[in-house]
């Protein structure tokens, strides 16, 4: 009965060391970004704007990274375009983004004429790919991204291929790449995604270690009164 109780307390020793050295030292910052699709005639205001592919047109898919959270974004922020007709269009910058602050970026003068993206011509394909690569406030280190046909606009619209959907919007609204006209895709509503990460503030750790430490003494009285 003590070798029990014993080794029911050394048990709870040990969880309770593993789980001061599995908390950070640092706290990781928490985030929020927003990520906006749409075509636009005219560039989108934007604290950066980046057009390396091509200005805008009656044709111009655009990306829009927001920082909408409180911490600070800093590294590359950029796109991943391989056309199904096989030209890459994919760019990037390495970019600072302030609490709210924002960065537009251009597909392409011909977004929704090059064939779709990031799968051949004719297929079903990912779309646009948008990502981040970096930290927030010089710690929590990112890779996020997310592809166009997971960016949803919750607004159902039929393109003129007769395909109903709320998404694939930098691609003239079509999950194969095929030109739907000036009308329809300026006329789409815009796409909307949310990168989030919320941390748990420094006393949830403390209320934590405290339970830890309860439970720790709680094993301790067991193996002395077993004793």
């Amino acid at each position: 009965m003590i070798k029990k109780s014993l080794t029911v307390s050394a048990i709870m020793a040990a969880s309770t060391a593993f789980m001061l050295t599995a908390i950070p030292s640092a706290m990781a910052a928490s985030y929020k970004i927003d990520v906006a699709t749409h075509y636009s005639f005219s560039t989108p205001g934007g604290t950066y704007n980046f057009a390396d592919m091509g200005g805008p047109s009656p044709d111009t898919g655009f990306a829009i990274f927001t920082n909408s959270g409180t911490s600070t974004f800093s590294g590359t922020i950029g796109l991943n375009s391989l056309s199904g007709f096989g030209t890459n269009y994919s760019y990037s910058h390495v970019v600072t983004l302030s609490p709210g602050q924002s960065a537009v970026f251009a597909v392409n003068s011909e977004s929704s004429n090059v064939g779709g993206f990031n799968g051949p011509f004719g297929s079903t394909q990912n779309g646009v790919e948008m990502y981040l690569n970096g930290s927030f406030d010089g710690d929590a280190p990112v890779l996020l991204s997310v592809f166009d046909k997971d960016v949803h606009s919750g607004v159902f619209q039929t393109n003129p291929y007769g395909v109903s959907l709320d998404n694939y919007v930098l691609q003239g609204g079509d999950p194969f790449g095929r030109d739907t006209g000036d009308a329809f895709e300026v006329a789409q509503a815009d796409g909307h995604f949310q990168f989030v990460s919320v941390v748990p503030e420094p006393e949830t750790y403390a209320m934590l270690l405290a339970g830890l430490g309860f439970i720790g003494f709680l094993a301790n009285r067991r193996k002395q009164n077993a004793v």
